[in-house]
């Protein structure tokens, strides 16, 4: 088996990200450019009308059709847009085939963990500029070993189905949150967000301050939850406990903010 730091130069092989995305990450508040934006997402018509076709979905309601993309950004703002763009752009980074991995399921995961972040951070008084791709990508590390390891992929899946981060260390000597962590670096995603992937799995320490990456395990922890079907004992379950007392934000509030991603990642990928 190749070592440790071998098998972390295979990144090289990855694909970059795109420019657009790369110029939709950089633009933040006080740094937003309506028009650029506009003319260069239009380059790209397939991601046009990708980005109209989820504005027009059921989950934001317009009350009449958006048919332009400036009227789009101007109704749901630069951010919101912003958002949308980094998930069209990473869902078509890499694609992955493997007869066991589901890759609709990581990206409804993905999705859901993304909007459920972007809502916490605003509940709990942090920055909405990266939340949602940090969410977004927490998992990425998943679809990395697929992709550049899919015959250990296949030794983890006979292990178990639902192989977690033990099994991950055990058979490849690292996980999908440290892989995640160093293609985010790779990418020169924003320092914030390349914590928060590899961060992602680890509980707070007691005194922990609010942080990226603390957000995204929250929301990570909450969807699990749901998906699981699990949603007994809010109150008792201790790192969602934990995890929100330090963000100061109350259990009904964190479910409200779960429920509302799953149904974003529902109907994003319905439309895909």
């Amino acid at each position: 088996m190749p070592s440790f730091k071998n098998k972390f130069a295979c990144l090289a092989n990855l694909p970059p990200v795109s420019v657009l995305l790369m110029e939709a990450l950089q633009q933040i508040d006080g740094k937003q450019d309506l028009t650029t934006l506009v003319d260069k997402i239009s380059l790209d018509p397939s991601i046009t009308v990708r980005i109209l076709r989820i504005v027009n979905s059921p989950f934001y309601g317009m009350s009449r059709e958006i048919g332009s993309l400036r009227e789009a950004i101007v109704l749901l703002g630069f951010n919101r847009i912003r958002d949308i763009l980094v998930s069209i752009c990473f869902s078509k980074i890499m694609p992955a085939s493997h007869k066991d991995f589901d890759y609709r399921h990581l990206w409804h995961h993905s999705m859901a963990v993304a909007e459920c972040t972007r809502q916490l951070a605003g509940l709990s008084g942090n920055s909405l500029d990266f939340a949602f791709t940090a969410g977004l990508l927490h998992d990425i590390g998943r679809l990395l070993i697929v992709v550049l390891f899919p015959d250990e992929f296949s030794r983890l899946v006979k292990v178990s189905a639902n192989f977690g981060i033990e099994t991950e260390q055990e058979l490849l000597g690292f996980d999908h949150a440290t892989i995640g962590g160093k293609a985010a670096q790779y990418w020169n995603l924003p320092q914030e967000i390349q914590e928060a992937i590899e961060l992602h799995e680890t509980p707070p320490e007691p005194g922990s301050v609010k942080s990226l990456g603390l957000l995204v395990y929250i929301a990570n922890l909450l969807i699990v939850k749901i998906e699981q079907a699990d949603e007994s004992d809010w109150d008792k379950y201790a790192p969602i406990c934990t995890a929100l007392a330090i963000l100061n934000i109350s259990i009904e509030q964190a479910v409200h903010c779960a429920n509302s991603g799953l149904q974003f990642a529902n109907q994003i990928l319905s439309l895909s």
